[in-house]
């Protein structure tokens, strides 16, 4: 059961605050982050069945890992545990 405060989803934001920070101290890597996106994807049941490989892996670059591992960004972590992405220059201005 998900759980919201006030009227935003609390805890999708703490779980992509927790596998970014997860990222930034090595703890795991972009690869094990897709498995474990996924993992979840192949088990989401959008419409009324499991979704086949092939969804659950379209699911995962299109929608889930840019959420997670961003696009063209890098994870950093702040003092005190805060995290942000710090844009990465692209050439395009």
């Amino acid at each position: 059961m998900e759980r919201t405060l006030g009227n935003g989803p609390i805890v999708g934001l703490v779980l992509e605050a927790l596998v970014r920070t997860l990222l930034v101290k090595n703890v795991l890597s972009s690869d094990d982050v897709r498995a474990l996106l996924f993992e979840a994807a192949t088990r989401l049941d959008v419409e009324g069945s499991p979704q086949t490989p092939q969804a659950a892996k379209i699911m995962v670059d299109e929608d889930l890992a840019p959420v997670f591992l961003g696009d063209d960004r890098k994870v950093t972590t702040e003092p005190f545990g805060k995290s942000s992405f710090i844009p990465t220059p692209t050439g395009e201005e």
